[in-house]
């Protein structure tokens, strides 16, 4: 009886949620997370239409210039998947982790508009816009708009979004890119 008490408490003790460390539930997460999510601030050079997901490198920009970078959102799951997550900003569906050279967050500016009868970039009147298996959603974001980048110095940026549409839903991180602001008296990066 005392083995059978013992293997019960034991039991419930491994299903709390709080029993296992942040690591392990984030790598579990991770593996479990519909999408992945990748940025870059780079465009291919023969085509500067197009981001340059395969050399995410870090870009140079002055304090004048408008920082844009690109998030690429992929479906690594066998079903459809929200384009845009609801807990996201308005336009990418995703947050960013922007910290300067010292780890200290930069400061969010306040929002500038808000628009009626739009949820995350898209009209609520039309169907939620999908990600089907395999497919890719690639989308811009003015960064210098949302958060307050008018000092010189180097950034890390990283997007980040819950793995579903849950607020409590595990968090998946895309990889870090580094931002160097220079003065704008320097000279334009090359």
């Amino acid at each position: 009886m005392k083995t059978l008490i013992v293997c019960a408490l034991c039991l419930t003790t491994v299903s709390l949620p709080g029993a296992f460390p942040p690591p392990l539930v984030q790598e579990a997460a991770d593996a479990q997370a519909p999408f992945t999510l990748q940025i870059t601030g780079n465009l291919v050079p023969e085509h500067t239409q197009y981001w340059d997901f395969a050399n995410p490198g870090p870009i140079t920009k002055t304090t004048k210039s408008i920082v844009v970078i690109a998030v690429q959102k992929t479906n690594i799951s066998g079903r459809e998947i929200p384009k845009i997550s609801k807990w996201g900003n308005y336009y990418v569906g995703c947050e960013y982790d922007i910290r300067d050279s010292s780890g200290r967050p930069v400061k969010e500016l306040p929002p500038r508009t808000a628009g009626s009868g739009f949820l995350n970039g898209h009209d609520v009147r039309e169907p939620e816009p999908v990600l089907r298996p395999g497919e890719s959603d690639v989308s811009p974001e003015a960064l210098a708009e949302r958060y307050d980048l008018s000092h010189p110095g180097t950034y890390t940026i990283q997007a980040w979004a819950r793995a579903w549409d849950d607020p409590h839903a595990p968090i998946v991180k895309s990889n870090t890119l580094t931002l160097i602001i220079e003065s704008a008296s320097a000279p334009p990066p090359q």
